[in-house]
């Protein structure tokens, strides 16, 4: 069976797939023969990570977690299974159809999804005015910042590429400027720095419990797809 190369960009969110322990950047190998890869935030950790897993022999490519609403009609939580990703620089990276449609099949009638596309950006989207300008542009419902370099390598790879994210802050969210100092790359909690940090940011505080709160939606989701799958993501792209 060919291995698939899942690349995430934070811990938390490879939690929903391992309860091993995920070395930052170091690809780790999944009883159900998948090769894991958290690689930081970021298109250009993103692009990186994907590479190693390629040298590592993967034939398909999974963007696996959490992304920010751009839709009025999204909560955190909802489950977003992209057709198409549109980059920054709107290039469009199609997803492999069977395995799609595979995805989509295993999945209909046991949770809700939607199948919009998703935008990048080299950057976290922090006000509503933000998102709301990139959904009049793109026409897309959610938005990462590293499934389109994935799907970048896969298609120059020619291999199979498929995105599955979770909403983490709709599109009416604010995030504190706080909470993104709070974290370094890898989503691990500076907590000097954020004790350091909160006499000034003390307003924000609860603005960012909020964003805790609608974090772990997004998390819980990510959760309940890997169950329903039972893990086995790998499955699918021999669909292809």
């Amino acid at each position: 069976m060919s291995p698939l190369g899942i690349i995430v960009a934070v811990t938390a969110e490879a939690r929903s797939l391992t309860k091993k322990f995920v070395p930052n950047g170091e690809p780790i190998r999944l009883p159900e023969g998948a090769v894991l890869s958290v690689s930081g935030v970021g298109p250009k950790r993103a692009t990186a990570a994907s590479r190693i897993l390629l040298k590592e022999g993967v034939t398909a490519l999974l963007s696996w977690g959490s992304a920010g609403g751009l839709s009025p009609g999204l909560s955190p939580g909802s489950l977003i299974l992209p057709k198409t990703i549109i980059a920054s620089d709107h290039s469009l990276y199609s997803v492999d159809t069977n395995w799609h449609d595979c995805l989509c099949n295993r999945l209909k009638g046991h949770i809700d999804f939607l199948t919009d596309p998703l935008a990048e950006s080299t950057r976290v989207m922090c006000t509503p005015a933000e998102k709301k300008l990139l959904f009049q542009q793109t026409g897309a419902v959610s938005v990462d910042m590293e499934s389109a370099a994935v799907a970048a390598v896969a298609g120059e790879a020619g291999i199979p590429f498929i995105a599955i994210r979770a909403i983490a802050d709709s599109m009416d969210t604010a995030i504190p400027a706080g909470t993104l100092k709070a974290f370094d790359e890898f989503g691990r909690l500076r907590f000097l720095g954020l004790m350091l940090r909160l006499p000034a940011h003390f307003l924000e505080l609860p603005a960012m419990i909020r964003i805790a709160r609608t974090y772990r939606a997004a998390l819980r989701t990510l959760a309940q797809v890997a169950r329903l799958t039972e893990k086995r993501l790998i499955d699918f792209p021999r669909a292809t």
